[in-house]
């Protein structure tokens, strides 16, 4: 992790030399969902990169946000592409998520969004990369701004999937929860240093009508910066590093996290 180190440290150098006094920037968190939606007009495309070692598995996700009239209503979609290491050791799709989000409160102290969200079986269950039938997700975000410098995000939500499906093609219906904070401390306007933690806890298939529960607990530092692009385009780069903790810290868990997103205003 010295190199993510390094590299981190010479981002925030050159991110103070560049930056110009701005908005402050919302959207400023990694694993963790802020409770802000797109204005109207403004759409955002993201992109990010997930390697895990020792398993060396990655995923990979597409996320398109796109505001429904106003800031009100907001409809997204995830693409994710994943490598397992299974007995293929194979590389493919995995189930789509559609979401929607309501923007229930927004002032200048806190924000509130809640979003629902219908998991498609996109992914082939026979090879793990999905669970071969549709599900239901909730998550509740919620952004408290505790200073001109300081941002603090919540999330908390749950995943149900009536008969899931395993590998073997065996079913039970399973649930999970998830977990997470961050802090953000803005460098600048434009640079924001994070910290995240993330918790989840998820059942899965591992006979028919038996199910075991996996945990996996993170602390995610990493760093920001938006650049302007025009008058109506902002790109926004981080990087983070994954750190395992509790059952992923035995395990040895850890990671990297990159993060590309392209935020312009469309109409």
């Amino acid at each position: 992790m010295s190199l993510l180190r390094n590299v981190i440290v010479v981002w925030a150098v050159v991110a103070s030399w560049t930056a110009q006094a701005a908005e402050v920037v919302k959207d400023n968190s990694f694993l963790i969902e802020e409770a802000y939606n797109q204005d109207p007009g403004v759409v955002q495309f993201i992109q990010s990169y997930q390697y895990m070692d020792p398993s060396n598995e990655w995923t990979y996700n597409f996320t398109n946000e796109i505001p429904m009239g106003s800031m009100d209503h907001q409809f997204s979609y995830v693409i994710p592409v994943m490598k397992l290491n299974g007995a293929e050791d194979d590389t493919n799709i995995g189930d789509v998520l559609l979401n929607y989000r309501y923007q229930l409160m927004n002032t200048d102290l806190i924000a509130i969004a809640p979003r629902f969200t219908l998991i498609v079986p996109t992914g082939d269950y026979k090879k793990g990369f999905g669970s071969g039938v549709a599900g239901f997700q909730f998550n509740q975000a919620v952004s408290v701004t505790l200073s001109d410098r300081w941002t603090n995000h919540w999330n908390a939500g749950f995943t149900f999937t009536p008969d899931a499906k395993n590998s073997a093609g065996d079913t039970a219906t399973v649930f999970g929860f998830n977990f997470g904070t961050s802090v953000i401390y803005n460098v600048t306007p434009k640079t924001n240093l994070l910290c995240e933690f993330v918790m989840n806890s998820n059942e899965v298939v591992v006979s028919q009508d038996a199910k075991a529960t996996e945990q996996t607990y993170y602390v995610v530092p990493g760093i920001r910066t938006a650049f302007d692009v025009g008058e109506e385009t902002e790109i926004v780069p981080g990087v983070g590093a994954l750190l395992g903790l509790g059952p992923s810290a035995v395990e040895h868990e850890r990671g990297v996290f990159v993060y590309l997103s392209i935020e312009s205003k469309l109409w």
